[in-house]
C-alpha cells in the first residue's frame, strides 16, 4: 500500500502594509474639510463680516413679518378729529417698539432729536396705493431731506387685495424703515388713526406739529417738510381716505 505524506499548506504571507492607503484616507478627510469650508463660505455670502439690515424695503437678509406685537410707552394720542381743532398738536408722541416689516428685526419709533414724519399705510387701501409712489418719488428727488421718515404697515388682512404689505412696499421701492402693526392695531390706536393713509409730523422734541389723513398733494408735503426741517410750524391738508 502506498503512503502519502500529508503536507500542511502554509497560509500565504500577508501583503506588506499599503502606505498609499494612509494617504488616501488623509486625502479623503482633507477633501471633506475643503468642501465643508466652501459650503460655509457660500452660505455666509463669501464674507465673515456680520450682516446688517438697511433702511426700507431692499437688501434685507431676514424674513418679512406681516403682523407682530407692538409695545406702547407713553400716553396715546387722541383720535384724529373729523373736524375742528386737533387736540394732539403739541403733545409728545408715545414710543412704539415692535418689529420691522421687511426683516422681522426689532424696531422702535420714538423721538430722535430730529424732525420726523410717520406714515401709516394699509395694503388694501387704494389711496395708500396711490400715495406711496408719490412719496417714493419725492424721497428720490431729495424733497424729504432734513427729516426722518418712518412707515407703519397696519390693518393687514390676508383675504384683502395687495397682500402681503412687505411685497407691495418692496415692489414700490419704499426706502424707509417700517414697523408692522399688531393684529389688534396697537400702533394705529396709539397715534389716534381714523383713516388711511395717515400722516404725522413731529418736531425735534417729539411733539406733534401736524396730522392728516387721506391723499396729500406733492406741493403740500414739500412745503410741510421744508417748514418742519427749519423748525417752523407746518400744516397738512388731507384728502380722500379709507376708513380703518
Amino acid at each position: 500500500m502506498s503512503s502519502r505524506t500529508n503536507t500542511r499548506r502554509r497560509p500565504p504571507p500577508s501583503p506588506p502594509p499599503n502606505r498609499n492607503r494612509t494617504w488616501i484616507v488623509l486625502g479623503g478627510i482633507a477633501a471633506v474639510v475643503v468642501v465643508a469650508v466652501i459650503v460655509a463660505v457660500v452660505a455666509s455670502g463669501g464674507s465673515d463680516s456680520s450682516s446688517s439690515s438697511s433702511k426700507g424695503g431692499g437688501g434685507h437678509s431676514g424674513t418679512p413679518v406681516e403682523v407682530a406685537p407692538v409695545k406702547v410707552t407713553g400716553t396715546p394720542l387722541p383720535d384724529f378729529p373729523a373736524s375742528g381743532a386737533d387736540k394732539a398738536i403739541g403733545l409728545t408722541v408715545p414710543t412704539l417698539t415692535g418689529r420691522s416689516l421687511f426683516d422681522g428685526t426689532s424696531m422702535t419709533i420714538a423721538p430722535t432729536g430730529k424732525p420726523m414724519a410717520i406714515v401709516y399705510l394699509a395694503h388694501w387701501c387704494p389711496h395708500c396705493q396711490a400715495e406711496v409712489p408719490r412719496i417714493v418719488a419725492l424721497a428720490k428727488a431729495g424733497k424729504l431731506d432734513g427729516i426722518d421718515v418712518f412707515g407703519v404697515a397696519a390693518a393687514g388682512h390676508k383675504e384683502l387685495t395687495n397682500y402681503p404689505p412687505s411685497s407691495w412696499l418692496e415692489g414700490e421701492g419704499w426706502p424707509f424703515p417700517t414697523m408692522v402693526d399688531s393684529a389688534q392695531s396697537t400702533a394705529a390706536a396709539a397715534y389716534g388713526l381714523t383713516g388711511y393713509p395717515y400722516f404725522l409730523l413731529v418736531d425735534a422734541q417729539g411733539k406733534v406739529v401736524a396730522r392728516a389723513e387721506g391723499e396729500l398733494d406733492d406741493s403740500d408735503i414739500i412745503a410741510a417738510v421744508k417748514a418742519l426741517a427749519a423748525g417752523k410750524s407746518a400744516d397738512l391738508s388731507g384728502g380722500a381716505s379709507s376708513s380703518k
